[in-house]
């Protein structure tokens, strides 16, 4: 199961939610907080940021493989597919 974001009140430390989401740009976004505790009820604006990957999407791996076989012509695809069809058979 998925980890949730939790999100604590600057003022008193207790939970608070997050009631609307700013994304001005790619990998940045304005977080409008409200705090849950009702003696409480301070509303605060938090900034969510990207930092960097600590492991590479498969999905990028895949964009870049059809990048770099469309590049191929017709003859290097076929030789291609025969080696992996090689490589891949039971009786190597």
């Amino acid at each position: 199961m998925p980890r949730a974001f939790k999100i604590y009140c600057t003022a008193c430390k207790s939970r608070a939610t997050i009631t609307r989401t700013e994304r001005p740009l790619q990998g940045f976004s304005r977080l409008y907080c409200s705090c849950n505790n009702p003696e409480c009820l301070h509303r605060f604006v938090m900034n969510l940021e990207f930092s960097h990957t600590t492991r590479t999407s498969l999905l990028d791996k895949d964009v870049f493989i059809n990048t770099l076989i469309s590049q191929f012509s017709p003859e290097d695809k076929a030789k291609m597919l025969a080696a992996l069809q090689k490589e891949t058979s039971p009786n190597k």
